[in-house]
């Protein structure tokens, strides 16, 4: 990781986590919401004029997701180098890793439907206008889905939000930028160097802004739950909150024995000696939320107790942790159901493939963006044609499993470094060969 991308993944971790006063962002949304109920219950039906604080950090998430998920994917390629057998390794035991993810979220939500108890379909929209019995997607055919991935023109994905055509633009042109720098590397060449600045400059002004939206989510917080407690079947959303955390907190437990699955049959390490080696990280990861706050503590397990070379470590907890969110990923897929669930839409088996698609380009472009996960879930929900109007109740519930889903990204990492380094010294002597011919 070059150092501008470590000062930068500093420079968030510590704001993202201190507000005005030292305050951690989680005691505001705590204390918004244990304040929003009192006004919800006393004002009544009247409570859903808050709903207008939600919607316009929605529409402030909306407005700020699209550049914000294309900057981070070309900051991700450009300032960092992964080549060669090693990279392709880690970037395949990525994808198959997150896949499995979203795999594991969508089949829980499917059995548990933990969205059935919250009616969503009577509420009104941002606009003001009831919203439909039950939300109608459509349900494209394969050869949709190919078009769906490739835009008509880069403007068009821009202005549609289109988060698959858009990440397939932006890996093309980070693909593109990264064969300009290593060419120019080889002749001395130091132009490439203007066009990454630009990029981190933007990406760390996106972010700033970000940072500011985010302390405003106590706010949205108190104007979702006050408008909710005001309903009569409140009851009922509260309780279907419950079951969603419950399907992520199991999604995430299943996630995990799938990499200490992994210790066991590839690496031939023991679950118990993995799980020991990383107990530590994992405590400060749930704690921090932050991937970035906790990368010293990951190397230092890694290339202590674990006993992972240095060059493995770095690759997958410096370099790698740019393109990981498992946990991420899982989440996304089940607030997706959840919604569905709870404004009656139907999501064909192909709808959920197109869930998968976007949940793993998301996941590519969330990697460095402070509350990632929730940043683009607007962009998914567009994706199967969900309004994203009522995403804000997860707001209430969003602090905390953004502190699971962050130690199950860390254990990721840490799972792939231990991954590489069973076959860190062959490619390295592949690699020279390939380098002497």
């Amino acid at each position: 990781m070059m150092p501008a991308e470590s000062e930068l993944t500093s420079t968030v971790a510590d704001n993202s986590e201190s507000r005005p006063g030292g305050i951690p962002l989680y005691v505001w949304v705590i204390g918004a919401a244990v304040l929003a109920v009192p006004v919800g219950y006393f004002w009544g039906p009247g409570a859903k004029a808050l709903d207008l604080l939600p919607n316009l950090i929605i529409r402030l998430l909306k407005a700020l997701a699209t550049p914000l998920v294309v900057l981070a994917t070309l900051h991700a390629i450009v300032t960092n180098d992964v080549r060669g057998r090693q990279g392709a390794r880690m970037m395949l035991y990525y994808f198959i890793n997150t896949t499995v993810a979203i795999g594991i979220g969508l089949a829980l939500s499917n059995l548990v439907k933990p969205g059935l108890g919250a009616d969503f379909s009577g509420l009104e929209t941002t606009a003001g206008q009831p919203a439909p019995a039950a939300v109608k997607t459509e349900a494209p055919g394969l050869t949709s889905l190919l078009y769906m991935i490739l835009p008509e023109s880069i403007g068009d994905a821009f202005a549609k939000n289109n988060l698959a055509q858009l990440v397939v633009v932006t890996l093309a042109l980070g693909i593109g930028l990264a064969k300009i720098r290593d060419e120019q590397k080889k002749r001395g060449e130091t132009t490439y160097l203007i066009a990454v600045d630009l990029i981190t400059i933007g990406f760390e002004l996106l972010m700033r802004v970000l940072l500011w939206v985010v302390a405003l989510v106590p706010f949205a917080v108190f104007g979702v739950v006050a408008s909710n407690v005001g309903r009569d079947d409140f009851g009922k959303t509260f309780q279907s909150l419950l079951w969603f955390i419950a399907v992520v907190l199991i999604g995430l437990a299943c996630q995990i024995a799938w990499y200490l699955a992994q210790m066991a049959i590839f690496a031939k390490m023991s679950p118990l000696r993995f799980l020991k080696g990383v107990k530590n990280v994992m405590a400060a990861s749930f704690s921090t939320a932050s991937t970035g706050a906790t990368m010293p503590m990951t190397l230092r397990a890694l290339t202590g107790p674990l006993r992972v070379s240095r060059p493995s470590a770095q690759l997958a907890a410096c370099v790698g942790t740019n393109f990981n969110n498992d946990g991420t990923a899982l989440y996304q897929a089940a607030v997706v159901l959840f919604m569905a669930q709870a404004m009656g839409a139907h999501l064909t088996p192909v709808n959920q493939l197109v869930i998968v698609l976007t949940t793993v380009v998301a996941s590519i472009g969330a990697g460095n963006i402070p509350s990632g996960g929730f940043v683009t879930l607007p962009l998914i929900f567009a994706a199967v044609g969900l309004p994203a109007d009522k995403i804000p109740i997860i707001l209430t519930i969003d602090w905390f499993l953004d502190r699971c889903r962050t130690s199950s990204n860390v254990l990721g990492d840490m799972t792939v470094a231990v991954l590489l380094d069973q076959t860190h010294e062959e490619d390295d002597k592949q690699q020279t060969a390939d380098e002497s011919v």
